[in-house]
């Protein structure tokens, strides 16, 4: 019926919608299920309303939402989205460690509160589940990376100052977990695509976004050329998880790039086709072929020079689980 009234076409009401008690002449029937227009002024007045509705919801759709022009938040707590709460109240977080040290994070309750991230965690149960697991996975190897980038160099390095960079960063998940947990240091998202629904960057002050083409030597250029400025004994940390083919090469590359101190965390995806033959030669090593993958970037690509490894996390709800890490100091 609704298409109907939206078109101009007479319609007539249902018995139950002339039944019930608040039934008026003008205007809208108060009957949940009925939208039938009872006369020509109150059938303009409603498609004028919806045209505006929409017109709205296409501005605020089309809007930027990059972090330096984020709109002010709505007044009041938003609702916690379904799959969020459903899943802070089940057994998973009870039985699943990452789960479980998302719930217990000190800054949890700060983006269930903020209306900036309830768009964000209105996934799916299972894939909010694999989010997470992949966020704080990666949280959990920037720790690793930092504590043995520590080591390598000394006491003193545990205070030094970090940019931490979100490679093919997507909708930013990973960044805003890493933000969060590490609110000394700037974290930048770098992404192809400037499209986004970034509302969510506007709740840490420390991280913004910055559009970048990963396979672009001009614009990797910029970004190494941005990353020399930082403080002269900052450590640049370089993320990425589930680069596809390419882009894990050219997150390595990047790698070498920088200037050290520098660490790199790298999740590695599927392969590329332009690699040919990766798969044949894992097979006839016997082993999996993205673990030959993982290994070959790992040798092949993070200097020799850097303190180098290879783990996997059993963790993260992903068969793509190996994390390749490269440690340089400001010597190589």
């Amino acid at each position: 019926m609704s298409d109907a009234v939206e078109a101009g076409v007479p319609v007539q009401a249902s018995d139950a919608a002339r039944q019930c008690s608040n039934f008026t002449y003008k205007g809208r029937c108060g009957y949940a299920n009925c939208r039938f227009l009872h006369d020509e002024s109150a059938r303009q007045a409603a498609l004028e309303e919806r045209a505006q509705a929409k017109q709205a919801t296409i501005s605020r759709s089309s809007a930027s939402t990059r972090p330096s022009d984020v709109p002010p938040p709505p007044q009041g707590r938003p609702s916690v989205p379904t799959s969020l709460r459903f899943l802070l109240r089940g057994e998973s977080v009870r039985s699943h460690p990452y789960l479980k040290k998302f719930a217990a994070m000190p800054w949890l309750q700060r983006l269930m509160d903020s209306p900036f991230c309830e768009k964000l965690f209105h996934v799916q149960g299972r894939r909010l589940r694999k989010e997470l697991t992949e966020a704080i996975g990666l949280l959990h190897a920037c720790e690793r990376a930092l504590s043995k980038h520590a080591v390598k160099e000394d006491s003193e390095s545990k205070g030094r100052p970090v940019t931490i960079v979100d490679l093919c960063s997507g909708k930013g998940f990973g960044s805003l977990v890493l933000a969060c947990s590490f609110p000394d240091s700037q974290v930048i998202a770098v992404d192809l695509n400037p499209n986004m629904d970034l509302a969510h960057f506007g709740l840490c002050p420390n991280l913004s976004f910055r559009e970048m083409n990963l396979e672009s030597a001009a614009t990797t250029g910029e970004l190494v050329d941005m990353l020399m400025s930082r403080p002269q004994d900052g450590l640049v940390l370089l993320v990425g998880v589930h680069l596809c083919g390419m882009l894990s090469i050219h997150a390595a590359r990047l790698f070498r790039q920088v200037p050290g101190p520098a660490a790199l965390v790298l999740a590695p995806c599927c392969l590329d086709k332009r690699l040919p033959g990766i798969k044949q030669r894992a097979k006839r090593l016997g082993i999996d072929p993205y673990v030959y993958w993982c290994l070959k970037l790992l040798i092949e690509e993070v200097p020799a020079s850097c303190r180098r490894e290879l783990f996997q996390d059993d963790d993260m709800q992903t068969s793509r689980n190996s994390f390749v890490i490269g440690l340089k100091s400001g010597r190589h």
